[in-house]
């Protein structure tokens, strides 16, 4: 009984730090395009209709820093597969986990709803996540299947170049007139953008699919900035009541992103626009 009660106490206090028991690694994955293939038993369904995914676990040792991308597809059920990747980092905290083929997130915003949260079609059956590390770190990855027959899923890792435009560990790009097309490609990421004295007036907003927003400000840490969103999208900047110097692009909640490419349909990506006359 004491056993039992600290066994329940541990996976409490995985849950609440965000942390996921696995089972035993299965083998390593490569950064640089080698293609796994891995078997996944059918998910199993218990009483009140809950499915358990089968679940295989994957070591990802970055042998430099950089962007990866990880991609499962379903080589079996295709377009009837229901996969999801989950990564943690060495020590099992969970780094981001699918939610569709479009969109990635973290464990706070994920496990409240199903995989396949929005149904899209897409030429790629795959599902994917990016991630940032540094050189020998250490991560691990769930390849999870919750359909209720055997698949096998294609698994791959390669680097990948992100959008440097609104990098703020590089000097801030100037918005020039006309449209500036950026991507929310990271958990967290936050774009930023410097406004020159004069400039528009107007400035308008295209968020995309992701729930993004476009703070507005006189510097980079605003008690409150004015927000360009889905609702609202274009603002002039010479009715504002400041100067404005700074414009930030980030998820609203800081808890979801996207990718960057046709194949997902442009899901993290957004595009500020500086125009003399009211955005159409």
């Amino acid at each position: 009984m004491c056993r039992q009660s600290l066994f329940l106490t541990s996976l409490l206090l995985l849950a609440a730090c965000g942390m996921q028991p696995s089972p035993p690694v299965g083998g390593d994955l490569e950064v640089g395009g080698t293609v796994l293939p891995v078997p996944l038993p059918a998910a199993e369904v218990r009483s009140g209709g809950r499915v358990v995914p089968a679940v295989q676990v994957f070591r990802i040792r970055l042998p430099d820093s950089g962007a990866v991308q990880v991609s499962a597809v379903s080589a079996q059920l295709q377009l009837r597969g229901n996969l999801r990747l989950v990564l943690l980092n060495d020590q099992g905290v969970v780094q981001a986990v699918s939610v569709a083929r479009d969109r990635f997130g973290v464990v706070a915003e994920i496990y409240a709803y199903p995989l396949g949260l929005t149904p899209q079609v897409f030429a790629d059956t795959g599902i994917r996540l990016n991630f940032r590390g540094t050189s020998g770190q250490v991560f691990y990855l769930r390849v999870e299947n919750f359909a209720t027959e055997p698949d096998t899923a294609s698994l791959k890792a390669v680097w990948f170049t992100p959008d440097p435009k609104g990098d703020p560990s590089q000097p801030l790009q100037p918005l020039s007139l006309g449209d500036t097309m950026g991507a929310i490609e990271f958990v967290g990421e936050a774009d930023m953008y410097k406004l020159n004295p004069g400039s528009g007036p107007y400035l308008c907003f295209e968020p995309g699919v992701l729930d993004l927003v476009a703070k507005v400000s006189a510097g980079i840490t605003p008690r409150n900035p004015v927000r360009l969103d889905r609702v609202m999208r274009v603002v002039n900047l010479s009715d504002l009541g400041f100067t404005p110097s700074i414009v930030v692009v980030q998820e609203r909640n800081q808890s979801m992103a996207g990718f960057n490419d046709p194949e997902s349909h442009f899901s993290g990506r957004y595009t500020l626009t500086l125009s003399a006359s009211p955005c159409p």
